[in-house]
């Protein structure tokens, strides 16, 4: 379909209304397997407009009607992927976004689902409307590592220190790599930086730590090596950035990996001793019985 183009996007964001209007037609047609790649099609237009809360606001009673269907788990599936295109970040979208963790917990963990589940999930955290809990099971979403797009509202909210707050509360250090590693982009500038310092200090020293430090020092040599290539390449995909912009980028990953570089590598625990050591340990015993 034409009209779904990446490149035409203004047109597609003029249709919005009549998108919204034919996606509950397209998912009904999708329950009963009439034509399975439908709904699929309206969610590359939503993606395709670049807009969130692409999918109009009247749409919230239908997703609310596709979380609750617990029998289909591919209906949940599109639920997921449609609820980025919702306006759902409003007071009265506790309950749509309880039953969005409660399906984003339950449904299987596919990469092409990651980066929507993802970047609702940050902006949840950001405006903290995740209802009360651990929530580990949501968390471990970030540990796909999905790629987000350019511009990309949950990665920006998500480097904000509440959300990083929340993420280490949840006392577990591959989810907490892997939000770093998530919300680290030469798209954007971090919201909290001076939080993020901190934390590096603080979870990633010792020798448990060393190889979760490289792996954090390589996706900063990537951003850093992306933010090199300058102003006018970026632009390509984020035409807003300016100069000044892209100067706090470079200070702010350049300052990160300055610290995590700074952190001495602490030397491993041998796992066992040497045969040597372990005769005369052995010696020592006996002498020590006898």
């Amino acid at each position: 379909m034409t009209w779904a183009d990446a490149h035409d996007w203004p047109t597609i964001r003029r249709k919005r209304k009549a998108i919204t209007a034919f996606f509950p037609y397209a998912v009904r047609h999708e329950r009963h397997r009439q034509h399975p790649m439908i709904s699929d099609v309206f969610l590359h237009a939503a993606k395709s407009s670049r807009t969130g809360g692409f999918l109009w606001y009247c749409i919230k009673p239908f997703m609310n009607t596709l979380f609750s269907d617990a029998s289909d788990i591919s209906l949940k599936r599109t639920a997921i992927l449609a609820f980025s295109y919702t306006s759902w970040n409003t007071r009265d979208s506790h309950d749509l976004v309880r039953a969005w963790v409660e399906t984003a917990s339950a449904i299987p963990k596919e990469e092409e689902v990651a980066p929507s589940v993802v970047d609702a999930l940050l902006q949840m955290a950001f405006f903290e409307l995740l209802p009360p809990g651990n929530h580990g099971d949501v968390w471990s979403w970030l540990t796909l590592r999905p790629s987000l797009p350019p511009i990309c509202r949950g990665r920006y909210m998500g480097s904000h220190r509440g959300v990083m707050q929340q993420v280490r509360g949840l006392k577990d250090i591959e989810i907490l790599k892997s939000y770093l590693l998530v919300v680290w982009s030469e798209w954007d500038s971090l919201y909290g930086s001076s939080t993020m310092c901190k934390c590096i200090r603080e979870e990633f020293s010792g020798v448990e730590a060393n190889s979760h430090r490289a792996e954090l020092v390589q996706r900063l040599d990537e951003v850093i090596g992306e933010l090199d290539k300058g102003l006018a390449y970026l632009q390509r995909d984020v035409p807003d950035l300016g100069e000044r912009g892209l100067q706090r980028r470079k200070e702010q990953y350049e300052e990160l990996r300055k610290i995590l570089k700074e952190i001495p590598e602490a030397p491993e625990i041998p796992t066992c001793m040497s045969s040597r050591s372990i005769d005369l340990f052995d010696l020592l015993t006996l002498v020590e019985h006898a």
